[in-house]
């Protein structure tokens, strides 16, 4: 009795352990078709990113083309009229695009573009706002310092100073540049009449930069200064 009653409960459990394989099995089968669909569509999406970066790759290389070209533009109105377009297409990319190489390609196209009609606030606007989105970019310390030139451009000194002070700050390990900005600063501050902080950005220069060519004119400013 006792034997037909284990055999009959161990028939009962097998039946259960099927059960329970063959109903997770369905869900294992589910969870799997979902990642095959998820994986799908990660793939095609990326295609799809890969086709349209590169198609506005292209178009950012053709307005750079274009925009170089413009100095051999001799008359006015024709010249006026490539600015134009190149400044649509540019507005096209930047409005629309999405926070890539193109984007930052687009921004400092059209920032340069504004800097040499000398619209200087639209010129800042748009070499700040590369470099707050691409902090990490090569163009970043070229845009503020393209910045910093509109900013002393439109006698803007105070604000001139202090792009050139983010330069410092973030990028003196980066930049090519820096000792020409520590001059420059130094160079703003005379401006200001500021004999103390003039002398300092010469110093700083004269410290960090010691074989630089800015050197000899920071010296020379330094002498200068300390002799008045």
């Amino acid at each position: 009795m006792s034997q037909s009653h284990d055999k009959s409960e161990n028939i009962t459990l097998k039946g259960k352990l099927s059960l329970a394989i063959e109903k997770y099995s369905y869900i294992l089968l589910g969870l799997i078709i979902a990642v095959v669909f998820i994986v799908i569509g990660l793939l095609i999406y990326n295609s799809l990113q890969m086709k349209n970066l590169e198609k506005y790759t292209q178009q950012i290389e053709s307005i750079q083309e274009d925009f170089e070209n413009l100095v051999n533009l001799t008359d006015e109105d024709k010249l006026v009229s490539a600015k134009k377009e190149i400044e649509e297409k540019l507005n096209l990319l930047i409005d629309g695009g999405k926070k890539n190489y193109v984007l930052q390609r687009a921004l400092f196209i059209r920032a340069t573009m504004f800097f040499q009609n000398e619209d200087w606030d639209k010129s800042i606007e748009d070499f700040n706002l590369l470099a707050d989105l691409f902090p990490n970019s090569y163009l970043a310390p070229i845009a503020l310092i393209n910045a910093a030139i509109a900013f002393e451009e439109s006698g803007k000194i105070d604000e001139a100073i202090e792009e050139y002070n983010i330069v410092v700050n973030n990028y003196s390990s980066v930049s090519s540049e820096i000792s020409n900005v520590y001059f420059s600063i130094g160079r703003l501050f005379e401006q200001k009449s500021d004999k103390s902080a003039a002398l300092e950005a010469y110093n700083n220069l004269l410290d960090n930069f010691p074989d630089s060519n800015w050197t000899n004119l920071a010296r020379s400013r330094i002498i200068y200064l300390e002799s008045k």
